[in-house]
């Protein structure tokens, strides 16, 4: 595919050229391929860090076979179980199917696509009992302002040991996950590769945190996620998102990362709206649709009862 970048202009000096480059992403599969990349290893590395005993209490696997990413758990969500580059960047072969089926076997599971994927997979997950249950927006950055981000940021603050459990305890709460999954949030403090930020009420009386989001750095990568409440899906939070977002994005600056993406789930054909305008302000643009696939459990009384009071299926 041609390597053109977009965002840039034909009227462009040639340093500000140089500068946008940095932080300007490629359009197409290879976009996709790197967004997906750094998506996966987010993943892996949070299983890598779970404490023991969070590993054995969520029974917690994850396989990684070349470019083949899988994570799989007793917590009921989607995320959590889940194939997350089948057909883009991992080939969807034979090979990675047999490698899928051995590490789900009857188990319920998901596996996300995006519009760069093999063709021949929408076909073959649906002759596989695969059903389509949900879109996400990919979005990746393609303006720097580091000006504005800083102003944006104004009440926000990253997340360090002092703060740490404030942090935790707000992302279990919005999630009503157990408490235990807390000690597997503050293992990421710290942890190479990671960094979180939280914005807090200061009407409220004690200050509450009212938002949350991390990032996973991998190279001059960066991934957004952990967002609590999710926008648009859990709560109306988009302008404190967006704070936190900001604030994020200025520390990714400082570490080095000139490109970052994440998803926006609270989507829509126009990709208009609160969901996207404020990613838009803060130098993002839409690059690609995910599509989330699910596959029930083919022998539901062989599945115990999920741990530690976590109710529900996920999304």
């Amino acid at each position: 595919m041609d390597d053109e970048l977009v965002g840039m202009t034909p009227e462009m000096s040639h340093t500000d050229r140089e500068q946008a480059a940095k932080w300007m992403v490629v359009d197409g599969r290879q976009l996709a391929e790197r967004a997906e990349l750094v998506d996966s290893r987010n993943w892996l590395d949070q299983h890598d860090a779970a404490p023991p005993q969070v590993r054995d209490a969520f029974a917690l696997r994850h396989q990684h076979v070349d470019r083949l990413a899988m994570v799989a758990s007793a917590i009921p969500f989607s995320h959590f179980n889940m194939v997350l580059t089948l057909g883009c960047p991992a080939p969807a072969d034979q090979h990675a199917w047999t490698t899928v089926e051995q590490f789900y076997g009857s188990r319920e599971h998901w596996i996300v696509t995006n519009e760069h994927s093999d063709p021949t997979l929408p076909a073959e997950l649906a002759r596989r009992g695969y059903q389509p249950v949900d879109t996400w927006d990919r979005i990746a950055l393609v303006d720097h302002h580091p000006a504005s981000w800083a102003g944006r940021a104004a009440g926000a603050e990253l997340v360090h040991t002092g703060n740490s459990d404030a942090w935790a305890d707000f992302v279990v709460g919005c999630y009503h996950m157990p408490p235990l999954i807390g000690s597997w949030l503050r293992a990421l403090v710290g942890r190479p590769g990671w960094v979180h930020a939280i914005r807090r009420d200061p009407h409220q009386p004690g200050r509450p945190v009212v938002m949350a989001r991390s990032a996973y750095l991998d190279g001059d990568w960066a991934w957004l996620g952990i967002d609590a409440p999710i926008p648009g899906v859990m709560a109306p939070c988009f302008d404190d998102d967006q704070i936190v977002t900001a604030a994020l994005l200025s520390e990714l600056t400082h570490r080095g990362v000139h490109h970052v993406t994440t998803d926006i789930e609270h989507t829509n054909h126009e990709c208009r709206g609160p969901a996207y305008d404020g990613w838009f302000d803060l130098g993002f643009r839409t690059a690609y649709r995910r599509t989330v696939h699910h596959r029930p459990n083919t022998h539901p009384e062989a599945i115990g009862d999920a741990p530690g009071g976590i109710a529900g299926s996920a999304r």
